[in-house]
């Protein structure tokens, strides 16, 4: 447990450095993570070895830095190994995208939604990992690029994990009911899915393919956005600190709010569930500060 007075632990500095954070970031999340519920939580998952740990969290809410930090944390102080898997390295290449599109609906050629991931590919480097047959070949995708990088750039994995991290917007997220999809929720819907084809073979995907993967899950846990409307500024931060780091071309602001809209169904759909069915939960504010809604001694 850390507070405002103490200084970083040298791990907590090499982190904050390698990933561009403030020394606020930490305290903040040791400051949630210190109570009874969340200690009880991650000593379950540091005694229940090899365990499996989702995190879910809309676009730009801090999903994947959290399990960056889990990762370091586990690592500092129990001396445990962590893998941390993003489902958004496992979407499919370009080239069978184009085929989902050309075979069943254009828009499934824009990556991100549930039947756009390798998901078969996922569950089988889940398997691997938790029974550890190694070594054990991690892909990796390339999003300015839009594809999947050679398998010769997959991480690959030589040492049984103690915890296995999933984090993505879609990870731990229910199907919708049949009548939720009648009606599009935006321009894009109704303009390029007026027939709901698009919307129900997504959520086709997220119910048969999907959920099997999720239902492995130890814990899960969710980072609650306040409402959709801030996943645009969310994702442009995103984008121009990847044109820090790249000289490829980024999206621009209308690019991006018509790239999202592909991503608002599910989205707003699972604001209103993931705290129903996640262990531990926290309400997001616009700068991502968090405040604990749910702990894991809570009915589900």
């Amino acid at each position: 447990m850390i507070d405002k007075a103490q200084t970083l632990a040298q791990w907590q500095r090499a982190f904050i450095t390698r990933q561009r954070l403030p020394e606020a970031y930490p305290l903040a999340i040791e400051a949630s993570l210190s109570v009874p519920s969340c200690l009880s939580a991650m000593g379950q998952l540091s005694a229940s070895t090899p365990a499996l740990l989702g995190i879910y969290g809309a676009q730009g809410s801090g999903k994947s830095t959290l399990a960056a930090y889990l990762a370091a944390r586990f690592e500092a102080l129990e001396s445990k190994y962590v893998v941390v898997l993003s489902v958004d390295d496992f979407y499919l290449t370009k080239a069978e995208r184009s085929v989902l599109a050309h075979e069943i609906h254009p828009l499934l050629c824009t990556r991100g939604v549930p039947g756009t991931h390798d998901v078969g590919l996922l569950n089988q480097v889940v398997s691997d990992l938790l029974e550890f047959r190694a070594p054990v070949r991690v892909p990796r995708f390339d999003k300015l690029k839009d594809d999947r990088v050679a398998s010769a750039q997959f991480d690959h994995i030589t040492q049984a994990p103690d915890l296995v991290i999933i984090e993505g917007w879609c990870v731990g997220v229910p199907a919708q009911s049949r009548s939720d999809l009648a009606e599009p929720c935006n321009i894009l819907e109704q303009v390029s899915d007026a027939k709901g084809v698009w919307r129900r073979y997504v959520n086709q995907q997220l119910a048969v393919n999907y959920q099997p993967v999720w239902q492995r899950f130890d814990q899960l846990w969710g980072l609650i956005a306040p409402s959709f409307s801030v996943v645009f500024d969310w994702r442009l931060e995103q984008e121009r600190r990847l044109g820090e780091i790249s000289e490829v071309p980024i999206m621009t602001p209308t690019e991006i709010a018509n790239f999202i809209q592909h991503y608002q169904r599910l989205t707003e759909h699972a604001l209103a569930v993931v705290p129903e069915c996640a262990q531990l939960c926290w309400r997001l504010d616009h700068d991502r500060s968090l405040s604990l809604i749910k702990e894991i001694n809570d009915p589900c």
